[in-house]
């Protein structure tokens, strides 16, 4: 860092001298024009313009100074035992990117790995609590809390969540500044925000931008640091174009009112600095989670058990259409994990939900939060379109499983024996063996397994792929080659198909094979 700073100090120096020289030929210039030919020098701005810019200033400058002594840094060592790094300390890319030069792991000799690192963090009470990521203070066996003021305190975990990538630590220390943890669902697109945090060890910066975008689901930034949460972590990401570097990992982000709106704690780049995307933990997911953190140690959530999709997708919707279902929110039912609350409370694949407790289901994720923050034993009323009819479930949610592995998928059926081929959809079928079924984590063989794909047929189309099982067509169940020929047979593709899929890690969804598509 030191030669990166002194080799700008250099570039400075020379900059001004050839600056210097600059004027001094514009000054000979503007002498020598002036005695052959009149000019004059460049308007001055509205005054009107201008004290609109500072306005805006002095708000940034008032924000920096009402938040910048609620922001800590955080520095953590963390002992990794052996002498091969353990997997589960490995840092993915994407957090690896956010953390300073000097973060990655150190070879000790004799005495395994130490990593140092570095990250940021927001007081949010008067007790010392502090709210950062869960990947900067994971596994820490030291943390080192810096104030504004420059003051140091040793620092605890109280609480981690890995789902959504939070965590929560105390000090003890007296006058403390605190921030507000503002309401996220307010915020726009195209708003203005400032990230506050120490990146590449800068403490106390402040950068500012807008929110660029909301509500974006497919990070997959947690799931690559713990692969055992895959299909159980919560990405709801506010995307910003307010400078974040490494070290900015759990800093807050604000809005204009001086609310933090969000918990920093990724960027998308190619070459490890800020490329304009970066990531935000929106605050009404900060509040739950810390408050359940701090009353409990850990976040428990209610668990329903099912795959579902957004109505609101065309290709999604084109699927709710052949189960005579014609609106335009909601989720679809894609998949039910036997022995569920969901499975035991009355669900169906195929399902669409359309209210929970008497409000209305838009999106997926909006169902997953409001599940996820019920306390498992509540009763949940949910408002299903089932046949053509609306209906009414209510039972009690469960409590979310750790891992997906702890979730047992079943199912039922038999296979017969020869492949087929299937020139209308472009794809090669086979029998479902007992092996095929074990290596898919089936209880028993069931659909018909897809053995080759036309590149250029119906089924690529839709993204089936070799390994996928075809559980039903048009919702007739097909354990057999035959069996599938037969209910392809009686529908008209023209008008649309709909096909059950599973894939080989056991994801079940429907999909819409119409032709002429």
């Amino acid at each position: 860092m030191k030669s990166k700073v002194k080799a700008l100090w250099a570039a400075s120096v020379v900059a001004g001298v050839a600056l210097g020289v600059g004027v001094a030929s514009w000054n000979v210039l503007a002498t020598a024009s002036a005695a052959s030919s009149s000019g004059q020098p460049t308007p001055a701005l509205d005054p009107g313009l201008v004290a609109q810019g500072e306005g805006l200033s002095r708000v940034f400058e008032a924000i920096h100074h009402s938040i910048k002594n609620a922001v800590v840094n955080i520095s953590v060592i963390k002992h990794m035992p052996g002498t091969g790094a353990m997997p589960e300390l490995q840092i993915p890319l994407p957090f690896r990117k956010l953390l300073p030069p000097g973060a990655m792991p150190m070879p000790t000799p004799g005495q395994g790995e130490t990593l140092y690192g570095t990250g940021s963090g927001v007081i949010i009470s008067p007790k010392g609590y502090i709210v950062t990521n869960n990947h900067v203070v994971s596994h820490a066996t030291k943390i080192t809390v810096t104030l504004s003021d420059g003051r140091h305190y040793k620092a605890s975990v109280v609480g981690t969540d890995p789902k959504t990538d939070l965590a929560v630590v105390k000090i003890s220390a007296p006058d403390l500044t605190y921030a507000h943890l503002g309401n996220s669902n307010h915020m726009h697109v195209g708003d203005w925000v400032l990230a506050f945090g120490s990146p590449l060890g800068f403490s106390q910066t402040m950068t500012h931008g807008i929110i660029s975008a909301k509500g974006r689901t497919h990070v997959n930034i947690i799931a690559e640091h713990n692969p055992s949460l895959a299909g159980l972590t919560y990405e709801d990401f506010i995307q910003t174009d307010a400078a974040i570097n490494p070290g900015n990992s759990g800093g807050p982000l604000v809005n204009m009112k001086g609310s933090v709106i969000g918990i920093n704690s990724a960027i998308a780049t190619s070459n490890g600095g800020f490329s304009g995307i970066g990531f935000s933990i929106p605050s009404n997911e900060v509040k739950y989670v810390a408050n359940a953190l701090i009353k409990y140690g850990k976040v428990v959530r209610g668990y329903l058990g099912v795959s579902i999709s957004d109505v609101r997708h065309q290709s999604v919707r084109e699927v709710a259409e052949t189960f005579g279902y014609h609106g335009k929110h909601g989720v679809l039912v894609q998949q039910i994990e036997p022995g569920t609350p969901a499975a035991n409370g009355g669900l169906k694949k195929g399902d669409i939900i359309t209210t929970l407790n008497g409000k209305k289901v838009m999106t997926m994720n909006q169902l997953r939060d409001q599940i996820a923050m019920t306390h498992p034993g509540d009763k949940v009323t949910l408002g299903v379109f089932r046949n053509g009819k609306d209906i009414t479930l209510t039972f009690p949610l469960g409590t979310q499983p750790q891992t997906l592995n702890q979730v047992a998928l079943g199912g039922g059926g038999s296979s017969s024996v020869s492949p087929m081929a299937s020139k209308k959809l472009g794809v090669t079928i086979a029998p479902v063996t007992p092996a095929i079924a074990k290596a898919d984590h089936m209880a028993a063989p069931r659909g018909v397994v897809v053995t080759n794909v036309a590149p250029n047929g119906l089924a690529a189309s839709v993204g089936v792929a070799p390994g996928d099982i075809i559980l039903s067509v048009q919702g007739v169940h097909v354990n057999s080659p035959d069996a599938f020929d037969s209910a392809l047979k009686k529908l008209d593709l023209a008008k649309g198909v709909r096909l059950s899929l599973r894939s080989p890690s056991g994801v079940e969804q429907f999909v819409f094979v119409k032709s002429g598509n």
